[in-house]
């Protein structure tokens, strides 16, 4: 056999979902998608590039395959955002992988195997445009990602995306409304909601209607959860917290990326919004759904970032209380206006920083988490927890740890026993058997 093809995914959920749809395509030309290195022929990298730290893991981990090459025969491709941004030049730096495809027309890996496998050296990389529709081979579980806009237009001066994934393209409602129900029809309890921005959902095509009201339409098509990922602070209007707050299908969690507390740097980095302005969107969102999970993503060292601009941030995550932040110190993306400035904050000081934020936000996710020992909470198991038990994720995206094996997909109730900053545990409200 030479069609075992192994796919290896690095960076956010809107990658592993493309994993998935690269998965549908070659097994609908006949390949079989293995999870074992030592049983493929074709291993296929399916990179991110969002930051240098994600590019440099990923060629490590291509480099050491390519070692494999000198043993038996295998085919190297890599795809995703690090191809489709640094474009054939790769084939030179990397001369051990034998084709390169970028974020879009996936349906033309089969082709490119084949070529390869002739002995030329592919790169397919044409520009984003459209969204495919790719036969997705859904990996196991109890959450269906489901994309409803692809690519971003909003051009933040830090950002590759535009590069990588190309403009804003939304799905048609339909589309995206039959793709649920089919996955409710094949079991699965939550839809996640994908886009790199889905608050800008429609902007692009205004006749097919607004994100909320996207919302509500896959809220009414039988998920018992929907979430969605990732929000811009610009484009977050009145109606889809009001979404959120009339519907008991649509998660208590909000994925705020506000990248920096200081309005100088807000402004630098063009997000379109000023600190205070954020922070409104917080306090609207948690008197409309009280009790809301607000989490983020934050930047420090980015050119220009002062002393007191990194304090600024400092005191946002202190003032908004984030339930998660997710933080990366600054590196340069190619083809965006932030790699023209001079990186000018020290990488050891970027690290301090980073590190300061991390601690301040432990500190704030274990004092926010002690406070719910006693609360009894519902909890979509997910598998089973590491060192025994099982875990699942809250309505408003805490992870919980039950004491009990529950059986995936089970909507339990669990009562909170001990706190970590990352974690909740406890134990089935109720007598659970090991047949959930």
């Amino acid at each position: 056999m030479r069609n075992r093809v192994l796919i290896e995914t690095w960076g956010c959920q809107m990658n592993l979902h493309h994993s998935e749809g690269i998965a549908g395509v070659l097994e609908r030309a006949g390949y079989c998608i293995v999870d074992s290195l030592d049983r493929a022929d074709v291993v296929l990298f399916n990179t991110c590039t969002v930051r240098q730290k994600a590019e440099d893991k990923a060629i490590s981990r291509i480099g050491a395959v390519a070692k494999m090459k000198a043993d038996r025969p295998l085919l190297l491709g890599v795809g995703g955002c690090m191809p489709q941004v640094r474009g054939a030049s790769l084939l030179d730096r990397l001369p051990e992988v034998d084709f390169l495809f970028g974020s879009g027309d996936i349906a033309s890996l089969p082709r490119l195997i084949e070529a390869s496998r002739s002995g030329r050296r592919v790169a397919h990389l044409p520009a984003p445009t459209g969204i495919e529709t790719l036969p997705h081979r859904r990996a196991a579980g109890v959450r269906a990602a489901v994309t409803i806009t692809e690519g971003c237009s909003s051009c933040c001066s830090y950002c590759v995306v535009p590069q990588a994934r190309g403009p804003l393209r939304s799905r048609p409602p339909g589309a995206v409304i039959a793709e649920v129900e089919r996955a409710v029809d094949q079991g699965f309890v939550e839809i996640l909601l994908l886009g790199q921005n889905v608050d800008s959902y429609g902007v692009d095509r205004p006749e097919y209607g607004t994100f909320a009201a996207l919302l509500e339409r896959v809220a009414a098509a039988g998920p018992r959860r929907v979430r969605f990922t990732s929000s811009h602070p610009r484009d977050l209007s009145q109606e889809v917290i009001d979404a959120v707050a009339a519907s008991p299908v649509l998660c208590n969690h909000l994925h705020l990326a506000c990248q920096s507390g200081s309005d100088t740097m807000l402004a630098t980095m063009n997000r379109g919004y000023t600190r205070a302005e954020f922070v409104d969107i917080v306090r609207r969102a948690r008197i409309a759904v009280p009790g809301i999970n607000v989490t983020t993503d934050l930047i420090v060292g980015h050119p220009g970032e002062t002393e007191e601009d990194f304090l600024e941030t400092l005191r946002l995550v202190e003032e908004v209380q984030f339930g998660a932040a997710f933080v990366a110190a600054y590196s340069p993306r190619p083809g965006t206006r932030s790699a023209l400035l001079e990186d000018d904050v020290p990488a050891a000081e970027k690290s301090a920083r980073l590190q300061r934020v991390l601690d301040r936000q432990r500190e704030i996710a274990g004092a926010a988490n002690a406070r719910r020992i006693g609360e009894t909470v519902e909890v979509l198991i997910e598998g089973p927890a590491r060192g025994g038990g099982s875990c699942g994720l809250t309505d408003d995206h805490r992870m919980v740890v039950a004491a009990e094996p529950i059986t995936p997909g089970r909507l339990v109730r669990v009562t909170i026993e001990a706190a970590t900053p990352s974690a909740l545990r406890g134990r089935a409200a109720m007598p659970v058997g090991v047949e959930g």
